[in-house]
């Protein structure tokens, strides 16, 4: 049986900090701030990123509520499933690597693959051969435990199978900072 990673990955920029997310800021900073990102050439970034990434966001925030109800954060921290130390992303060169058990299950929602794409892939007709079951939903742990049984882990089956194309990873969205700021703590 195939079972999820015991770690998940948060990738940042060490001159911006860990845990920042865009769509807590007025939307003028939020585009300056990928103005720079651009600028520096290490990440592609289209014009209209924030405008789509707040409506995922929004989608999130409302599954969240039906999945989860309140919770401590209203927009969350991003992790990867799975260990994405690598800093082969060179706009978030650092990572920090915490383990899954680290967090209570109640604060934790996931996406296959990550939220832009999974969203995406699940509304748009261009995306239609690649719509698997679980593209455009929100899954708790225990969902997210059976999901990973029955289809496995995303891994690199992308690079020979060309359904798989934009299936790289599991998103996992932190909804409380609590867990991350006493493990760091203890480190």
């Amino acid at each position: 049986m195939i079972t999820i990673p015991e770690v998940m990955t948060h990738n940042y920029d060490p001159d911006r900090g860990a845990f920042q997310n865009l769509c807590e800021l007025p939307v003028p900073d939020a585009e300056s701030i990928l103005d720079e990102i651009r600028a520096t050439g290490k990440r592609t970034i289209k014009a209209d990123y924030l405008q789509r990434r707040l409506a995922v966001e929004d989608w999130l925030l409302h599954e969240r509520r039906r999945k989860l109800g309140s919770t401590r954060l209203e927009r969350p921290a991003y992790f990867f499933l799975g260990d994405f130390a690598d800093g082969k992303d060179l706009s978030r060169p650092q990572s920090l690597v915490i383990p899954v058990k680290a967090f209570p299950p109640n604060i934790l929602t996931f996406t296959y693959p990550d939220s832009m794409a999974s969203l995406q892939i699940a509304l748009r007709d261009e995306h239609s051969n690649h719509r698997k079951p679980y593209h455009g939903r929100v899954f708790t742990l225990e969902e997210i435990e059976d999901v990973v049984a029955t289809f496995g882990m995303p891994g690199d089956r992308w690079k020979m199978d060309t359904s798989m194309r934009y299936d790289r990873f599991i998103e996992v969205q932190v909804w409380d900072d609590g867990p991350i700021k006493r493990y760091l703590q203890n480190q």
